[in-house]
């Protein structure tokens, strides 16, 4: 019976890490569902979701925590088949503490699950100010509002450019 696991794995990055980790996947049996992996200068993290044949598990387990980086799986269990919907969401204005917090915090209070977020500080002399800039790959329910989470959004701030789309 397969399983479906969620390996975290960060540390020094090294030269064909991810081919490695992916070359000992497959010669299991197992197959990648998704992943997302980053670079910041030479440390690497990532997720992977693999599916594998539970009497390899171990082996898997094993193969991965050998090599020299982070490793921690946890079992998804049973897989949840609700009915949602990706949208992409911008959000830009003038940097201010605690901008982050604010904006997952109106994410939160409307039941969205941030599947992705990036968010970058820009300096800009000419204006002599830093703006915000993210980019936030959010997944919805059926029920969801999108005026009620802009509102909201606009709330945390006057200056801020929100940008939703499917």
């Amino acid at each position: 019976m397969n399983i479906q696991l969620m390996a975290t794995v960060s540390g020094s990055n090294q030269n064909d890490l991810i081919k490695v980790l992916s070359d000992k996947t497959h010669e299991l049996g197992g197959i990648w569902l998704n992943s997302k992996i980053s670079h910041i200068d030479n440390y690497v993290a990532g997720l992977i979701k693999i599916e594998i044949d539970e009497v390899n598990v171990d082996k898997l387990i094993s193969q991965f925590k050998a090599l020299d980086i982070n490793v921690e799986f946890a079992n998804l269990g049973t897989v949840s088949h609700e009915k949602s919907t990706p949208l992409e969401l911008n959000i830009d204005g003038k940097d201010r503490p605690g901008l982050v917090h604010h904006i997952t915090q109106v994410l939160s209070d409307n039941s969205i699950r941030v599947d992705n977020m990036e968010c970058n500080r820009i300096g800009v002399s000419a204006i002599g100010a830093t703006l915000f800039t993210s980019h936030f790959k959010i997944v919805v329910d059926e029920q969801f509002n999108k005026n009620a989470l802009v509102s909201s959004l606009q709330e945390i701030a006057d200056d801020l450019i929100i940008e939703l789309s499917a």
